[in-house]
């Protein structure tokens, strides 16, 4: 009998070449099912990774000169605000060398309002993350902070707290605003085209875009027609952590 050839020299299919490539196509079809070839298998490209949000919230810096600018990518703490401050953020964003990476995540803006519940309304029967709740709340510590999408319901341009009086907004309120009537502070104002919106109101509305209610501080002024969303919120060692409530809350721009 002749001897089988292990050369690599072209030449007819031995035995032993046949046995090696059927324990290949044996081993494939157990790996992919039956009647899956090995070179499908090889092909087959790996399932792509599942992102994790990054929970925590990190500040952003703003255009002009900001008490939270030398806080830029740092962790957000609920201890880092007086009554009244606020600043901005990201939720879920990159950052290179301590700088945002602009048009990553969901830009939000972080506002301690007055802890005072003859004023304060938010709905109570709203499903959020477990551990989350729809705004910080310590009484030991007197802290309350709501934290909201940054985009404006009306053409989604980015609403400021407390930074912008050029043009200062008007203050012929569509409903009421208790953050200005009440406490003499301006509502989150978009100076692009005038909305205002009062985060110690937060309401239920519906996304125009989808139908999807949602909860956020109530509209004040126009042109945008309905609130714009929060993130629910926790913190964890003072560091504040955000989660969606539904992420149709946010599909709007």
């Amino acid at each position: 009998m002749p001897e089988e050839n292990d050369s690599e020299t072209p030449g007819p299919w031995t035995r032993r070449d046949l046995v090696k490539l059927g324990l290949a196509a044996g081993g494939a079809a157990a790996a992919g099912g039956l009647g899956v070839g090995l070179a499908g298998t090889l092909l087959k490209a790996p399932a792509p990774p599942v992102h994790q949000p990054q929970t925590t919230i990190r500040y952003t810096r703003f255009p002009t000169d900001e008490w939270w600018n030398v806080l830029e990518g740092q962790p957000v703490k609920v201890t880092d605000f007086q009554e009244w401050q606020g600043a901005t953020g990201v939720w879920d964003g990159q950052f290179t060398d301590g700088k945002w990476v602009i048009g990553t995540g969901y830009p939000v803006l972080v506002i301690r309002v007055k802890r005072d519940d003859s004023v304060f309304s938010a709905p109570t029967d709203v499903a959020v993350p477990s551990g989350f709740n729809l705004y910080y709340d310590d009484s030991a510590r007197d802290i309350r902070i709501v934290v909201v999408y940054d985009r404006c319901a009306h053409l989604c341009c980015y609403p400021g707290w407390q930074v912008v009086q050029n043009p200062p907004p008007a203050r012929d309120y569509v409903s009421p605003a208790p953050t200005y009537q009440v406490f003499g502070v301006d509502p989150i104002y978009c100076v692009c085209h005038g909305s205002q919106y009062d985060p110690m109101l937060l309401v239920k509305n519906f996304n125009d875009k989808n139908g999807v209610e949602f909860v956020g501080p109530s509209r004040v002024h126009g042109p945008a027609s309905r609130a714009i969303p929060v993130f629910a919120v926790r913190a964890v060692d003072d560091v504040l952590q955000g989660a969606m409530g539904d992420a149709r809350w946010y599909t709007y721009c």
